[in-house]
């Protein structure tokens, strides 16, 4: 395992594809910031509505952005790391260690440690920056009696969390389909669908199912964006407070960990059972 692993990160570390990804986990965070600047820029000649577009558009928005799975980087680190997997099979890697005697559930597990390191370490490169850039540029706001440490842990793990998630994801879909344009398509239409599925449910009087619609995965990080407004509102609308922050961010991790899990039950089932030719 720890020869298999080593060698999977050396592979990693030395791939284009790690480099493409590293450079738009710093050139991203660049435009989208300068893009916020412009559009004050321009709004501030525009009255009153500049005035309410100032509100908007503050580090909390910008930040509070950075672990979407469905924005430019949040689609863009999950679908890498299955191309990176995917590579095994097409260059003949992967035969070559079943041929070498490797037990195909540490073959599978190597595969996994490694994404989930590329995709929090990028994902962390690309939160730093936007972070940093943000608070250059636009000034931090936090609602009354926000517990400002608390809410950057919940932002962090949550977002952290979320995109380890999708690294089981997508790991489970390129060792089971063993082709990238099938990997892309179910990893880019999951991400969707966990969207929809948060927006549409932080919509509704969850209050009496809430302890099952934490489970959702990404569902709890909507809660935990730096105490911007949107946090607060959802929160009092759903009577979620105090003690319960603690609970419904532990249900959140939990919601990651159980399916994270479940998808390498799956994925060394199926990996188990494939032919590799």
């Amino acid at each position: 395992m720890k020869r298999l692993l080593r060698a999977d990160i050396y592979r990693v570390m030395k791939s284009r594809l790690t480099l493409v990804a590293l450079i738009l986990c710093l050139a991203f965070p660049v435009l989208i910031v300068l893009m916020y600047v412009g559009i004050r820029a321009v709004s501030g000649l525009a009255g009153d509505a500049g005035a309410e577009l100032d509100m908007l558009y503050n580090a909390n928005s910008i930040i509070a952005s950075a672990y979407s799975l469905t924005n430019n980087i949040g689609l863009v680190i999950p679908a890498f790391a299955g191309i990176l997997v995917c590579s095994d099979y097409s260059n003949g890697t992967l035969r070559n260690k079943v041929i070498a005697g490797n037990c195909r559930a540490d073959i599978y597990l190597s595969h996994l440690v490694v994404s989930i390191l590329f995709s929090v370490v990028l994902i962390t490169v690309y939160a730093v920056m936007t972070t940093g850039l943000a608070l250059i540029f636009f000034p931090f706001k936090t609602a009354p009696g926000t517990d400002l440490g608390w809410e950057i842990l919940c932002f962090v793990v949550n977002g952290t969390l979320s995109f380890a998630f999708m690294a089981t994801l997508s790991t489970m879909l390129a060792l089971t389909l063993r082709s990238i344009a099938p990997t892309l398509i179910f990893t880019i239409v999951f991400a969707m669908l966990l969207l929809m599925v948060t927006s549409v449910v932080s919509l509704m009087d969850y209050e009496k199912f809430r302890h099952l619609v934490y489970f959702i995965p990404t569902f709890t990080g909507s809660f935990f964006n730096l105490g911007s407004s949107l946090s607060l509102t959802m929160i009092l609308n759903g009577g979620v407070t105090g003690d319960s922050e603690k609970l419904m961010f532990a249900e959140g991790v939990l919601s990651y960990l159980f399916f994270g899990g479940l998808h390498t039950v799956i994925g060394l089932t199926v990996f188990g059972k494939r032919d590799i030719k």
